[in-house]
């Protein structure tokens, strides 16, 4: 939200101050995954389907290398994996108590991230670079 002066004879915009603290909503440039398998980049398409589905509050999560284990409302534990962990890990740890998931689209979501994840049952691909990348 822009803040606006309250002084008079000041009615230009007041830029807010960038928060530091949160990482980048995408991946650093320097290593960009360009799949979007279960577990890697999500498609804006996955993600207007998942928001349109039910959603299921976790009460806990706990992350160890790319598989984030949650543990939903009913007390069930489900074990999904993600293919950057370290983005991961840094947006939990600020917005641990703001976690749902869309279990019919293994779609997490923490606070305003979304991670495309894969569960028990999806087979794991490894990350493909982008051409640019590798090119570069």
């Amino acid at each position: 939200m822009t803040k606006y002066s309250s002084e008079p004879g000041r009615s230009h915009a007041v830029a807010p101050a960038p928060d530091d603290s949160l990482p980048p909503p995408q991946r650093d440039s320097g290593s960009a995954c360009d799949l979007y398998a279960p577990g890697h980049q999500i498609h804006y398409k996955h993600q207007g389907d998942a928001v349109h589905s039910r959603a299921v509050q976790v009460r806990e999560n706990y992350l160890d290398g790319i598989v984030v284990t949650l543990v939903v409302e009913d007390g069930r534990e489900l074990s999904w994996r993600n293919h950057d962990p370290d983005r991961l890990r840094r947006i939990l740890e600020l917005l641990r108590h703001r976690c749902v998931i869309y279990p019919e689209h293994h779609a997490l979501r923490v606070g305003p991230y979304w991670f495309n994840c894969a569960t028990e049952t999806d087979p794991w691909q490894d990350c493909r670079l982008s051409l640019a990348v590798r090119s570069a």
